[in-house]
């Protein structure tokens, strides 16, 4: 089914077959955008009709569609996405934002973090949000955010050299985000950041599972979180340097 009143923005790290299976997920939309914040993904191959913005920006700003759906290059949309956000836009007393959740499948589990983040919203709502562990949503909403049942999927892979590649490139991402907003990185930020990121795994359902794997994923979660404000602290000392 084709749901054109909706914009489907990702939020790319890199690309390749990531990205293509976020892309190729979301074919229904009536749109497709590439947000490249940190611009490395120029000379990319994108499917016909998709969109790249390199650089930072608002999704709001890339779109004239009446919603926008967010997703990271890493996530997928599930089969039954596509219904459920029809269903939810057509509605006369339609939320301007709704919740999704985000599932986490690898170690033969499936992961759901407790809150699921704001990822459709109307096209006013639709700002970039970065909150605790570093986590990028839609919001904040003007009014009480929805939930939807239909879950966005992220496959993780369980060799380590794989995982810390995209999360090196995801770091990149939310250091471009991050100094677009003139955060100044502090040694609280290093501390507390990947705390965040990590706790929010380690309370993800379902809690009976092995311990491992939870506590790996954790891991990596805070990995991505240290090294973006590590990358966000270079930034400034070489933006510091140009000056001098």
């Amino acid at each position: 089914m084709r749901v054109p009143a909706v914009a489907a923005v990702v939020l790319a790290s890199g690309g390749g077959a990531r990205l293509a299976s976020a892309l190729a997920s979301v074919a229904w939309a009536g749109e497709r955008i590439v947000l490249d914040p940190a611009a490395r993904l120029t000379r990319e191959p994108l499917p016909r009709g998709v969109r790249l913005h390199a650089g930072v920006a608002e999704p709001l700003e890339l779109t004239t569609a009446p919603w926008v759906l967010l997703l990271g290059d890493g996530e997928i949309a599930s089969a039954d996405v596509p219904a459920a956000i029809a269903t939810a836009v057509a509605e006369p007393g339609a939320r301007p934002a709704y919740r999704i959740p985000v599932a986490v499948q690898g170690f033969g589990a499936t992961f759901r973090p407790p809150r699921a983040p704001i990822r459709l919203a109307r096209r006013s709502e639709a700002r970039l949000r970065i909150g605790p562990g570093l986590a990028v949503d839609l919001g904040p909403p003007a009014g009480h955010a929805g939930q939807l049942r239909s879950a966005l999927i992220v496959r993780t892979t369980e060799r380590l050299g794989e995982a810390v590649e995209h999360l090196d490139a995801q770091a990149t991402t939310l250091a471009a985000l991050l100094a677009e907003r003139r955060c100044r990185p502090r040694l609280w930020h290093l501390v507390l950041g990947p705390l965040a990121a990590g706790g929010h795994t380690l309370v993800a359902r379902p809690v009976r599972q092995r311990a491992s794997a939870r506590w790996f994923l954790a891991v990596l979660a805070g990995y991505r979180a240290a090294v973006a404000y590590a990358k966000l602290w270079e930034r400034r000392r070489a933006e510091s340097a140009e000056r001098w």
